[in-house]
C-alpha cells in the first residue's frame, strides 16, 4: 500500500507538469504562428500631403521583419488594400486623402495605424478614428514598430 501511495505522489506532479507544459506550448505556439503568418503579408503605407512617410518605410525595411513597399500617395492605393495585412496612413489635418484611405481600409476591415505628430489629430478626425475598432494612433518611430508587432500578433491571421 505504501508503494502505491509513493508511486501516486511521484507521478502526480509529473502529470501536472506535463499538462501545464502542454497548455503553455499550445498558447504560445498559437500566438507565434499568428504573428509569423501575419508578418509574411505586406504592409501598405499611404502618404498624405504633409506626411510623405519615406523615412518610416525605410525604417520598417531596416527592421527586417516586415514586407513594406514604397509609400503611395496615389488615391488608387485603396484598390490594392485587400492584399495588405495592415495599412499605415500618414496624417495630415483636414486631408481628403487621409479620410479616403481610412474609409477604404475600414470598409475592407484592414487594421490601420495612423502616424501623426503629437497632438496633431483634430477632434473631428479622432471621432472618425474611434468609429473603427481596428485602429491605432502613434507618433514616434519606435511606437510605430511596436504597434505593428501588436497588430500582427493579435489580429486573426485568416481575415
Amino acid at each position: 500500500m505504501a508503494d502505491i501511495l509513493t508511486l501516486i505522489q511521484t507521478i502526480w506532479p509529473i502529470i501536472g507538469g506535463l499538462i501545464g507544459g502542454l497548455a503553455w506550448y499550445r498558447f504560445f505556439h498559437k500566438k507565434e504562428r499568428r504573428l509569423f503568418k501575419n508578418i509574411q503579408r505586406p504592409i501598405g503605407i499611404i502618404a498624405t500631403e504633409d506626411k510623405p512617410m519615406a523615412h518610416e518605410a525605410e525604417l520598417l525595411r531596416r527592421v527586417g521583419f516586415f514586407d513594406v513597399g514604397a509609400p503611395s500617395s496615389d488615391s488608387r492605393a485603396a484598390d490594392i488594400m485587400n492584399d495588405f495585412r495592415l495599412v499605415i496612413i500618414g496624417y495630415t489635418p483636414a486631408s481628403q486623402a487621409f479620410k479616403d484611405a481610412f474609409s477604404a481600409a475600414k470598409q475592407r476591415e484592414v487594421p490601420v495605424i495612423v502616424y501623426a505628430g503629437p497632438t496633431k489629430i483634430g477632434s473631428d478626425d479622432i471621432a472618425l478614428l474611434q468609429s473603427y475598432s481596428y485602429h491605432s494612433m502613434c507618433n514616434t518611430p519606435l511606437r510605430l514598430i511596436s504597434d505593428i508587432f501588436a497588430v500582427m500578433s493579435t489580429y486573426p491571421e485568416d481575415k
